[in-house]
């Protein structure tokens, strides 16, 4: 049997709900999810198998301007660009409730011209409005693409191929909407041998997913006291007696950040653990027995080495 294998980039503004499609497209949590823009920080691979064909999805910071923002933001910009290259098809991603945005006017301009293989755009959220709303919102896609169309001086300059609806209305709430979207990806895969098992879920080792479990339980806690400068590093992970035991450190770049973390006779902390942990058992289907610290690291979020060594973020331009 002939097998089909492809990658498949999710791109959009930040909080176009990317990560919360991937998680839905694989039926299981892989990405974390807040209401907060900028919650992903990586290139996350969500490997979803079918059938003959299998989809290696990337999911990706949002792409925003980061000119004159932390090094944390210019190094996320450029690994949500640097997945155009190994991608097969691109899905770029705009929130039906918040419309189009000059941002989007940007970086479709820039797919179209550069990207030289296969375009879907959705429009996500759909779920979260009403009908005559969520046709507004589509038409008002509708009419801005065709602007951006028209402002192109070549229609040479167009590299890449435009499929499916557009743009394809989808709320990754609705399972029916859900499974067309993932069928209708599949089909889309070129010919090729897979690049992992029927049963793999992601090339992230677990410590890496782990920490991103305990990361969603700080962005959902904090709220509008939220420092974005936090990253989780896992100590120990260690599996005993039907028992996983994880200890993590909370790296935050300012004391005011750790009292904001460890909360009041350290409350917070403590109800942060609490849910990291029944998310984590969900997750591992074991029990687990979790430690949480917090360590102040000044400026980490402006050093490469500190970026890659806490959250596992390197800049695409210095990798060999």
């Amino acid at each position: 049997m002939t097998k089909n294998c492809g990658y498949v980039a999710l791109l959009g503004r930040p909080n176009a709900g990317k990560s919360t499609l991937l998680n839905a497209l694989l039926g299981t949590k892989l990405a974390v999810v807040s209401n907060k823009p900028q919650t992903t920080r990586n290139k996350i691979l969500g490997v979803c198998s079918e059938g003959n064909s299998q989809a290696l999805l990337l999911d990706t910071p949002g792409i925003h301007k980061s000119d004159n923002l932390p090094k944390m933001n210019q190094v996320m910009n450029k690994v949500a660009w640097s997945v155009l290259k190994d991608a097969d098809l691109v899905c770029y991603l705009i929130d039906v409730t918040n419309g189009w945005h000059e941002e989007d006017t940007l970086w479709l301009d820039g797919i179209l011209k550069k990207f030289e293989k296969k375009l879907l755009v959705l429009a996500t959220k759909t779920d979260k409005v009403k009908i005559e709303e969520v046709e507004h919102g589509r038409q008002n896609i509708v009419n801005r693409f065709h602007d951006l169309i028209e402002g192109v001086k070549s229609v040479s300059e167009l590299k890449c191929q435009l499929i499916g609806d557009f743009p394809l209305m989808v709320s990754s709430k609705r399972p029916t909407e859900v499974a067309s979207l993932r069928n209708y990806i599949l089909s889309q895969m070129p010919e090729g041998e897979w690049l992992f098992g029927e049963d793999d879920l992601t090339d992230r080792p677990q410590r890496f997913v782990c920490a991103e479990i305990i990361r969603e339980q700080i962005f959902r806690q904090l709220g509008q006291e939220l420092p974005y400068k936090i990253a989780v590093v896992i100590d120990i992970f260690e599996n005993k007696n039907n028992v996983t035991n994880i200890s993590a450190t909370i790296v935050v770049e300012r004391d005011s950040h750790k009292g904001i973390v460890i909360g009041k006779k350290g409350s917070r902390l403590k109800s942060i653990g609490t849910d990291a942990r029944i998310s984590l058992e969900r997750h591992l289907d074991r029990k687990v027995f979790l430690e949480l610290f917090v360590k102040v690291k000044s400026g980490w979020t402006e050093n490469l080495n500190m970026l890659s060594e806490y959250a596992d973020l390197q800049d695409p331009n210095d990798v060999n």
